[in-house]
Parts: C-alpha cells; structure tokens; sequence
C-alpha cells in the first residue's frame, strides 16, 4: 500500500517533485495532492518498468505487506530469489514476479492522486520552508513517513526566497544531475546575478 502524504506532485520540466512544507503551494501549480499516495518501485528486467510492490511472500509462506513488505526487500530479498512479489506497474495493472525477477539497486519512487489511481515517476523530494540558515538549497533527510524512499529519492530543502526563475534553475540542475550534496547559499545566489 502506498504511503498518503501531505505533499503537492508538481510538475517541473517533462519531471516530477514531491514538494511539502508551510510554503510548497507557492512553488508552482501542482498536478495533484494533498495528499500524495507515494511508494517506491524496483526494477523489473523482462518488463523493463518499475513494479510498485503491495506484498512479499517468502519461500516458507510469510507474507510481508506495505512498509513490511519494502523493508523485507530491502533486507533479505536478495537471499530469496524464489519469493513471491506482488504489485502493480506504474499503469495501474497488476503484476505478480518471483524475487529473481527484479533489480534490487534500481529503486525509484512513484506517487498517485489515490491508492489505486496510476502513478507518476518522482525525481525530487523538496521541502519548500524558510529556515533562517543562509541556505537557498540544502540537502535534507526526508521525513520520517518518506524514509523508505531515501535510496529512491534526492531529497533537499528550498528557501522560499529562492522561488522564482533562480530556484527553477537551482532545481533543474539537481534533478538533472540526481546530486545529492548541492548546497546553494544566498550569497551564492546573489554572485549569479549580475546587476
């Protein structure tokens, strides 16, 4: 099952962010949420697509649902190849796959406007709040709720003082990149200007 956050999916040049915090509906029009239903994916090789997973059911027959059934995968996966996993594509359609069928380091993170609805790929997790650090861009651990994407997902903070064609800018060449040490101080911000 995926996880319903309070966070906005915007789109964000032909990519997607998951944007959260007092201040995400001032960084562009979202295409849906709150809430966002968000869950991480792994990669199917004969598919080549990602498998939005539901359940895990072990050689001896334990199933592993939601959360429990990603922290299986991530843990022991590997030394079942014979596991059942269940889920879905990012269409929606169902899909069942033995273990051995995915690709456990290609992990990306999908979000839907429901549980059931088809997904779209995410490609930032960006917190849009005013700290008052000096930073206009600074990588960020996730919340609590989203820690299952971490591997899936760069995940930074956004001054909202950094909104505008700066901030697009400043989030076009992390998701471009996939970095996720970029810090970007005001001052920085302010050399790139040329007055």
């Amino acid at each position: 099952m995926p996880i319903a956050f309070a966070g906005l999916v915007t789109p964000f040049h032909h990519h997607h962010a998951l944007v959260y915090g007092p201040d995400a509906e001032a960084f562009g029009l979202p295409l849906f949420g709150p809430p966002a239903y968000v869950r991480p994916a792994y990669w199917l090789w004969e598919d080549q697509n990602y498998l939005l997973v539901d359940e895990t059911i072990d050689d001896i027959g334990q199933r592993f649902s939601d959360a429990a059934a990603y922290a299986w995968l991530e843990d022991r996966g590997d030394a079942f190849p014979r596991a059942d996993v269940i889920g879905r594509l990012p269409s929606g359609e169902a899909k069942s796959v033995f273990m051995k069928e995915l690709d456990l380091a290609a992990v990306a993170a999908y979000a839907a406007p429901s549980a059931a609805a088809p997904s779209v790929a995410l490609d930032l997790l960006l917190e849009a709040r005013a700290v008052p650090d000096g930073y206009a861009l600074r990588p960020a651990a996730p919340p609590p709720e989203l820690e299952a994407l971490a591997r899936a997902l760069p995940a930074y903070r956004l001054a909202p003082g950094a909104f505008g064609a700066l901030g697009a800018a400043l989030v076009n060449r992390v998701v471009a990149s996939r970095r996720r040490d970029l810090t970007v101080t005001f001052d920085d911000l302010d050399d790139l200007v040329d007055w």
